[in-house]
């Protein structure tokens, strides 16, 4: 997939991602092989997610075909995983500012 930013305009950063994130299941699921043998799919159980629950909340990342299947686009999903685990270490760092805060309030209460 090309990324050089001289091919891309109506740059935006992903906001919001973890709450995205949050909303996604990941499940485990044997595929229906026998309905399906011209798929070639994989024998045994899988893991990964639905399509169609992805789309809700990601719609970039599902691809549908002509005969209405739909796929997810595991390699961008990674893209919006950045930013949830940015928007979480962010989250931390205020809490252990907080921390911080709250154990040196302590410490000076308990030295009066």
């Amino acid at each position: 997939t090309g990324s050089d930013i001289r091919w891309k305009k109506n740059i935006k950063v992903l906001n919001n991602s973890l709450s995205g994130i949050m909303e996604l299941n990941a499940v485990s699921y044997d595929l229906r092989i026998d309905e399906f043998p011209e798929m070639g799919f994989q024998t045994g159980t899988q893991i990964g997610l639905i399509a169609q629950n992805v789309e809700k909340v990601f719609p970039e990342l599902v691809i549908t075909d002509d005969s209405g299947y739909k796929a997810v686009s595991y390699e961008k999903l990674s893209v919006i995983l950045v930013e949830g685990l940015k928007e979480q270490q962010q989250m931390i760092q205020e809490q252990q500012k907080q921390i911080d805060e709250l154990k040196k309030l302590v410490e000076s209460l308990i030295q009066k």
